[in-house]
């Protein structure tokens, strides 16, 4: 029979061991700053149009392919699916893997993404008829759940389709957005579940629609490709627009405080 002194010891020091584990407070932007931020880019940078494609069949195939590459790889591969009168649902879904490899080896890992595509492709032809407005009777929470089930669909992508295939109010979490919040001074978690599971609700909670959410994961991916590290975004048009009480840790070369250690976007900043 246990000691229910020495069981006691024992979840005490649990306790204590799991309390010095616990992940440090998070330092999170406001919806309305979310929104200042978004106002402010959309007007030093403009319309991004995101996300380029002609079909939305074309956005589902290169939210797959542009998996852990550049979209310039992804651009080859969707030509040579175009080339190949192979781009339609019905035409993924029934092509011989071998073939669809072939097709989207520019795009790298064509072997997990010919199978992911295959996946969707006949996912979306049972559930919706290839139809998005199908899907309309779906609450988000379960379309998502579908999408993550899929082979080769991770939350990112997942996301991605919810935004721009689906057009429900979705975030976008990846690199360059948790880049771009780093720099602003935001202490938030690392990796794409846990910095979404962190920061979605907060823009979701912005009065942002679901068109101004499309465009503010392109202004977002295209200030991460224009400004592509701390010192670059610390030369950029956001740089020095803070309101005080957001410390960040990043510092120039020389030492001195850089812009990004300027707290979040001030309102007062924002002509909207």
């Amino acid at each position: 029979m246990s000691d229910p002194k020495r069981l006691s010891h024992r979840i005490r020091h649990l306790d204590n061991s799991l309390s010095r584990h616990q992940p440090a407070a998070l330092n999170s932007p406001s919806p309305a700053e979310i929104e200042s931020l978004f106002r402010l880019m959309l007007r030093e940078m403009g319309p991004t149009g995101w996300w380029p494609a002609d079909t939305i069949f074309e956005i589902m195939v290169g939210a797959v392919l542009v998996q852990n590459t550049a979209f310039t790889n992804v651009e080859r591969s969707l030509a040579c699916l175009k080339e190949a009168e192979a781009f339609s649902p019905d035409a993924i879904a029934t092509m011989r893997s071998a073939d669809l490899q072939g097709l989207i080896r520019p795009s790298g890992f064509y072997r997990n993404k010919a199978r992911a595509l295959q996946s969707l492709a006949q996912w979306y032809r049972q559930q919706f008829d290839c139809e998005p407005t199908n899907a309309l009777g779906v609450p988000d929470e379960e379309l998502r759940h579908e999408l993550l089930g899929l082979f080769g669909i991770g939350g990112e992508t997942a996301d991605v389709l919810m935004l721009y295939v689906f057009d429900r109010r979705s975030f976008v979490a990846d690199a360059y957005a948790r880049r771009l919040f780093a720099f602003l001074g935001c202490k938030l978690p690392a990796g794409y579940p846990a910095f979404h599971k962190a920061l979605a609700p907060v823009v979701l909670a912005t009065g942002l629609s679901t068109a101004q959410l499309q465009e503010f994961h392109g202004l977002i991916d295209e200030f991460g490709k224009a400004y592509r590290d701390d010192a670059a975004k610390a030369e950029s048009f956001i740089a020095g627009r803070w309101q005080t009480g957001r410390p960040s840790p990043m510092r120039t070369k020389t030492g001195t405080e850089s812009p990004g250690n300027r707290p979040f976007l001030s309102r007062a900043n924002i002509h909207e």
